[in-house]
């Protein structure tokens, strides 16, 4: 059956999109042609939503959509609309619930049937070649001859998903209730081998932070020890590309040794956070050196010339998943050379056997001790092996055929790579770091804002996406606190506090809510109420934390009292989800305090000034922010932007720091300890 080839995909931004350009099936992108053709041809829309990263959605792509059979019927019987999820998540979040009530699971590709209304009545994720036609015969059989039925469930499956979660009016939960959630969820964390869940473990960076915080506040071992085992296994396993640096987005297996090879842009802006906290916190340094292993892999592999940050490598390569990454002992000894390739390999967990479909994913869990005894070396000398052979492993893979990069700029997940950058800056002193966050956020404000203050949500190639959600908002705006307080540049500041103000003009409800999309946003199936942290925070957690720490630099009382109203409109739910909303109950933490403003009055060249501030950036507080003023004092523009700062000298010309809480200030400290001590007040460290 001849299908003529071509779509309307091939001039889309969308790497995904492009990606199915040639497909036989008639595609749309989302927009108003495909929509008003449903309406006026009277069809029900196929809906197809992933991303390019996807590994199932390449395979059926594949198998089905480039299939001339499906594409005729398709084509003849649909209106076919594709979605990229990263570029477009208000549509991907609404239809994912409708799946979601319809099915009672979700996953990409997502393939919905939906009336010329928009609302869905039928709906899976993969579904191989054979059962698709099948299924696409008779949903067309029932859109013709039962509609009044079709239409009834889909009005029920929309009507469900247009409810919004259920409140629960009260007061923000209090160190009690934030203990009793901690301690709740260190119940389900595996003892063995670290993380949450069963078959498949995903890292889940917002749950390990408040963890990580809690442990902080109560000195809680447990948590500390869930902590220092999931980050050990994590690091050292196949979830980990050792070779690159960088993280794959899960492990399909409980060891965290066999990952879904896909890597996201958020996954390690946020793994690089948690571990340069956790270096702190938990007296770790070879945490630290994860964490700048993970930066030195985005600034070398996933940035942009332009300055931004790209959103994935794909999970294919050479025709298979992971294919990129694996190795045999032979090809670790064609490079390391016939001395030192056996115990490199060795070192790496790479066997004759494999791990991975007959070849092996590098780790770093072998007992050097035991390598060494089995090979007659130094266990000092081999500890070294890696790093000495780690560049040539890396520059000869680098020959293969990589997996393909997306490269999107999404604003949110910039945002959570500007806040790890500027981290990285504040602990090491290094330049290189404080460039990538400056660059990616003077990009960003360039190219992902426009004249309305508005932002985008992404864009490729130059080409600008939808407008932006309030995740975008929430992670650039605190993505540019921690810039301000590393860099003690206004203009970072000034910008986030901006962002704040928008969002809170296109996003809040009077009721303490927040919306994922902005009020004059299209929304097919009614305005969305996001409110579960999943691997990455919600907006709108993300915004109230942010808040939080927004009214602490500034002393804006009212923006302090509106994040406590809407950690008390869900106050209820949070009691119920636990660490489903577990950026929530940071937050909650934050609140129950006490939360610090830390201004150290010195010039910058002044060496005891930098010794005060050091001890801030060493400690990585949560429950803190930092303000730099010179040894005179802030000018009236730095003073009128953070009054907190009004004030605040170097008395007779000594550098010192204040510690403040909202306003009220303890004396001046020159000593470091003093300022340490005051600092952990009320924290355990």
């Amino acid at each position: 059956m001849n299908v003529e080839r071509g779509n309307r995909l091939a001039a889309e931004a969308s790497l995904y999109l492009r990606q199915h350009a040639q497909n036989p099936v008639d595609w749309h992108p989302w927009g108003e042609e495909a929509l008003e053709r449903a309406r006026r041809e009277d069809k029900p829309i196929f809906l197809s939503i992933g991303y390019s990263s996807c590994h199932w959605c390449h395979v059926m792509e594949h198998e089905v959509f480039e299939d001339d059979g499906v594409a005729a019927v398709l084509n003849a019987k649909f209106v076919c609309i594709k979605v990229d999820r990263e570029e477009r998540p208000d549509i991907d979040a609404a239809y994912m619930d409708a799946l979601q009530a319809m099915t009672g699971s979700g996953g990409w590709p997502m393939s919905l049937f939906l009336t010329p209304g928009l609302e869905p009545f039928y709906g899976g994720t993969y579904i191989p070649r054979d059962g698709f036609l099948q299924l696409i015969e008779r949903i067309d059989l029932v859109f013709r001859e039962k509609r009044d039925e079709l239409q009834g469930s889909a009005a029920e499956v929309s009507a469900a998903v247009n409810r919004r979660p259920p409140g629960g009016q009260g007061e923000p939960p209090d160190a009690e209730a934030l203990t009793a959630a901690a301690r709740k969820a260190l119940a389900g964390v595996d003892p063995a081998w670290g993380g949450f869940g069963g078959r498949q473990k995903f890292p889940t960076p917002p749950r390990w932070r408040f963890l990580l915080h809690h442990y902080r506040k109560t000195g809680d071992e447990d948590a500390a020890r869930a902590l220092r085992l999931t980050l050990d296994r994590m690091a050292d396993g196949g979830i980990r590309d050792q070779i690159g640096g960088g993280f794959h987005r899960y492990a399909v297996e409980p060891t965290w040794l066999v990952p879904h090879f896909e890597i996201m842009l958020y996954d390690n802006a946020q793994l690089a956070s948690l571990y340069l906290e956790a270096s702190a916190a938990l007296d770790e340094p070879r945490y630290r050196e994860t964490a700048l292993d993970v930066l030195d892999f985005l600034a070398r592999e996933m940035r942009d010339p332009a300055g931004g940050f790209h959103a994935s490598f794909d999970a294919d390569s050479e025709g298979g998943e992971g294919r990129f990454y694996v190795w045999t002992p032979g090809e670790i000894e064609q490079i390391a050379g016939a001395a030192d390739g056996p115990a490199l390999a060795a070192v790496l967990g790479v066997t004759e056997e494999g791990n991975f479909e007959g070849r092996s994913i590098p780790t770093r869990r072998a007992d050097i001790e035991d390598v060494a005894r089995r090979f007659g070396r130094d266990p000092g000398e081999l500890g070294g092996l890696f790093a000495e052979h780690r560049e040539a492993l890396r520059e000869r893979r680098g020959r293969r055929s990589p997996p393909a990069l997306d490269p999107k700029i999404v604003t949110a997940w910039n945002g959570l790579a500007i806040g790890a950058f500027a981290a990285a800056h504040a602990v090491t002193g290094e330049n290189r770091y404080l460039r990538c966050a400056e660059d990616a956020a003077e990009f960003l404000w360039r190219a992902h804002r426009g004249p309305d203050g508005r932002l985008i949500r992404s864009s490729s190639g130059g080409v600008s996406g939808a407008p932006a959600i309030i995740d975008d908002y929430a992670f650039l705006a605190d993505g540019l606190l921690e810039l301000h307080q590393a860099a003690g540049d206004p203009r970072h500041l000034e910008r986030a506090l901006e962002l704040l103000a928008t969002a809170r003009e296109a996003f809040r409800d009077d009721d303490g809510t927040w919306y994922l999309t902005a009020a004059d946003a299209e929304a097919p199936l009614g305005r969305r109420v996001d409110l579960f942290d999943s691997v990455e925070p919600a907006g709108a957690s993300a915004l109230v934390r942010t808040r939080l720490r927004a009214a602490a630099l500034t002393g804006d009382g009212a923006m302090r009292e509106e994040a406590v109203a809407s950690l008390a409109a869900h106050a209820g739910l949070l009691e119920r989800a636990g660490m489903e909303m577990a950026w929530w109950l940071d937050a909650s933490l934050l609140l129950a305090g006490p939360f610090y403003e830390v201004v150290v009055a010195g010039d910058r060249n002044d060496a005891a000034a930098r010794d005060l501030a050091r001890i801030f950036t060493g400690l990585q507080p949560p429950h803190a922010v930092l303000v730099r003023v010179p040894a005179a004092g802030a000018d009236s523009a730095a003073a009128a932007l953070m009054p907190p700062s009004a004030g605040k000298t170097a008395p007779k010309g000594r550098a010192a720091a204040y510690v403040c809480r909202f306003g009220s200030c303890n004396a001046p400290v020159a000593d470091p300890g003093d300022l340490r001590r005051d600092l952990l007040a009320g924290w355990f460290r």
